[in-house]
């Protein structure tokens, strides 16, 4: 599928999925997208050719204290609170490259859809397209379950598509291991300086 950089961060603690901060850890992991994964993402994005220009695909893995598989009401709340973390994240992501005049969307976790495309098409965090992003998507017989190596099944996630390449996006990664409201101070305090 092309080269593909693993980048892992430690998420800050001060962001727990619940009151009891059990979730410390992120990763984000970054793939260059080649004309064979860009077939795969037909229709997602229905006025971007993500063949024309160079893009990477940026998934952000959020660490749950529960597994994704064992339905219950805290698991469910966690989740709520995980997509939260997520579309902040993203969010502030996204802003970076719009100051630069740089496409990017992300995927809503909750929905699967594009947060910013109108799309017919979706990508549910347990679709097997996310097998060719590095995930593995374990069939349950009830349900689908997305997991990792470094989380197993305890873990939400969702994926940003980007006008850049893996070397222009490195430097920008840092911003998803970090509450966006946490570094805004510090940023409004820089400006300030």
């Amino acid at each position: 599928f092309g080269s593909r950089r693993l980048s892992t961060f430690f998420c800050p603690s001060g962001q727990p999925a619940d009151a009891g901060g059990s979730r410390g850890m992120c990763e984000v992991r970054v793939l260059a997208v080649t004309r064979r994964l860009a077939r795969n993402f037909d229709g997602l994005f229905p006025e971007r050719d993500l063949q024309r220009e160079p893009h990477v695909i940026v998934t952000l893995a959020l660490q749950t204290k529960h597994r994704q598989t064992a339905m219950s009401a805290e698991m469910m709340d966690e989740r709520q609170e995980c997509f939260k973390v997520l579309v902040d994240r993203m969010a502030a992501f996204k802003e970076k490259y719009d100051a630069a005049g740089r496409w990017c969307d992300f995927i809503d976790p909750s929905t699967g859809a594009p947060f910013h495309s109108d799309s017919a098409t979706t990508l549910l965090e347990c679709d097997e397209r996310y097998r060719g992003l590095g995930f593995d998507i374990l069939e349950l017989g009830c349900c689908r379950a997305v997991c990792n190596e470094k989380f197993g099944q305890c873990l939400v996630m969702t994926s940003a598509f980007v006008q850049a390449t893996e070397d222009e996006v490195s430097g920008d990664l840092a911003l998803l291991e970090a509450d966006p409201a946490a570094a805004a101070p510090a940023a409004s305090g820089e400006a300030a300086a």
